[in-house]
Formats: structure tokens, C-alpha cells, sequence
């Protein structure tokens, strides 16, 4: 029954490759094998958008969901930071702590001119905040920028 869930739910390509798997463990094996090895291209690919991704003409949320997402699927692909040893010095926090801020920094350098000063109030903290919280910040200031953007009502009637 699982075996039979498992072939319904691969493309057909797919699943013609593992079509007379004798159990849904050695399907999955078959699988793993074929399809769970990082990628060395992918990642390569990755890191290139990476690197490219800037804000231009988007909104900081449509920039963040896009760094955010390529960040995941980076994630998902790079087992390094797959660590569960449990560790006396803190090397794994402090590891933990600089991944998260070399996103933070991408993030930031991104970013649009206009938000120069949100970013250099964020660069000034010590120690760095998170991606979340840097995040909620520039989304305040964009915000405070649609406000005083908008024309107030003049009063006048015709």
C-alpha cells in the first residue's frame, strides 16, 4: 500500500526508474541514492542568485520572501549545519550565530539607498539582531516612507 502511495506520488519519469522496487524501503534507498545527494551545481546556482538578489524596484517584503526562500532551499541542501553534538565551548552557537549574521549582512547590503539609515542603526547594535528583528525594522521604516509619502487632504472643497 505505501509502496503503491509512493509510486502514484512520483512524476512518471520517476517513477518508471523505481517501478519494480521490491518494498517501499527499497524505494526509498532508490530515491535517496538518486535524488539525495547535494548538488554541487545547485549549489553553485544558488549561491550565484544569492548573491545577485537586491531589492531594485521590489517592496522589502517581496525581496526578503525572495532572499528568504533561496536561503531555505540552501538550507535544505547544505548538511553542514546539520550539527546535533552537544558541545562545552559554544563553537556551535557562536557558528550558528555568524551564519545567521552573514544573512543579516546580505540582507542589509540589498537594500535600497533609501533605507541607509535603518541600516546603519541595525550595523551600530552589538551584538547584531536577528534577520526577524532587522527585518521588522526596515518594514517600519518603509511603512513610515508610504505615510509621509502620501499627499494629506488640503481641506479645500470646490
Amino acid at each position: 500500500m505505501v509502496l503503491s502511495w509512493l509510486l502514484n506520488s512520483l512524476s512518471k519519469k520517476i517513477a518508471e526508474s523505481v517501478l519494480y522496487s521490491q518494498s517501499a524501503k527499497n524505494l526509498w534507498s532508490d530515491l535517496e541514492d538518486g535524488f539525495g545527494q547535494a548538488n554541487g551545481a545547485k549549489l553553485f546556482q544558488l549561491q550565484k542568485e544569492l548573491s545577485s538578489v537586491v531589492q531594485g524596484n521590489s517592496s522589502v517584503v517581496t525581496y526578503f520572501t525572495k532572499m528568504k526562500s533561496l536561503w531555505d532551499e540552501l538550507g535544505a541542501l547544505n548538511i553542514f549545519f546539520a550539527c546535533v553534538c552537544e558541545c562545552e565551548c559554544g563553537a556551535k552557537i557562536k557558528s550558528l550565530k555568524a551564519h545567521q549574521d552573514e544573512r543579516l549582512l546580505q540582507f542589509l547590503m540589498g537594500l535600497n539607498d533609501i533605507f541607509i539609515r535603518v541600516r546603519s542603526n541595525i550595523l551600530l547594535s552589538s551584538p547584531l539582531p536577528s534577520i526577524g528583528h532587522a527585518y521588522s525594522l526596515v518594514i517600519q521604516d518603509e511603512k513610515q516612507r508610504e505615510i509621509h509619502a502620501t499627499p494629506a487632504y488640503s481641506g479645500k472643497s470646490a
